[in-house]
């Protein structure tokens, strides 16, 4: 069993490199500069997480438990699904998250040249973030059979939408575009109330 107190200092280590790799990217990531970013010894890092690869794999686990965290509070409670989705969308989007956005797109160009060595990355990267979203479309009330495909669906255009965003930086047209999705949506829970739809066409 780990000793409580290592147990604390890996914790806190842990939050302190996440904040450094965020601003300083993966693609030329060293132990030495990173040691020093959070006022460590290179030995000490592999005492606490045995190897470079093993390191950015939790940093990367870490940051995507935050990010569903952030997601789950942003489309729970009793509000409209319109405005939980608006308020998942505002928290992906908001400024301060600018540079999570960077580098969360930043990890995948790279994992897409080196597929290999991020192939846990590659996996969960959609894995992960599915079930959230299928979970929030089914407590809105869309049809079981259709919360994989519109879970699949958003997730793409919200991450297309956010990629545009940090490129453009057009946050008005963005957003307009987000309302839009929404609309669509909106449309596609009718359908689910309505006599059938053309994947799953009633029998007369």
């Amino acid at each position: 069993m780990t000793p409580p107190a290592k147990s604390n200092r890996r914790a806190e280590l842990l939050g302190e490199i996440v904040n450094y790799i965020v601003k300083h990217g993966l693609a030329r990531l060293s132990l030495r500069p990173l040691a020093a970013g959070v006022k460590m010894s290179p030995r000490m890092l592999l005492y606490f997480f045995g190897s470079k690869e093993k390191l950015i794999s939790e940093v990367l686990a870490e940051i995507r438990i935050r990010q569903r965290a952030d997601f789950a509070r942003a489309v729970s409670g009793s509000s409209s699904r319109k405005e939980r989705f608006l308020r998942a969308w505002n928290t992906w989007t908001a400024p301060r998250m600018e540079r999570w956005g960077r580098f969360w797109f930043g990890v995948y160009g790279l994992a897409l040249r080196n597929p290999e060595q991020f192939s846990e990355f590659l996996d969960r990267f959609i894995g992960e973030w599915l079930p959230p979203f299928q979970q929030a479309f089914t407590a809105a009330g869309f049809a079981p059979e259709r919360t994989g495909t519109l879970a699949t669906l958003s997730l793409a255009a919200m991450r297309g939408l956010q990629l545009d965003l940090l490129a453009s930086g057009e946050r008005t047209r963005i957003n307009a575009a987000f309302e839009e999705l929404l609309r669509l949506l909106t449309l596609a829970s009718r359908d689910d109330a309505s006599e059938g739809t053309l994947a799953n066409p009633k029998t007369k």
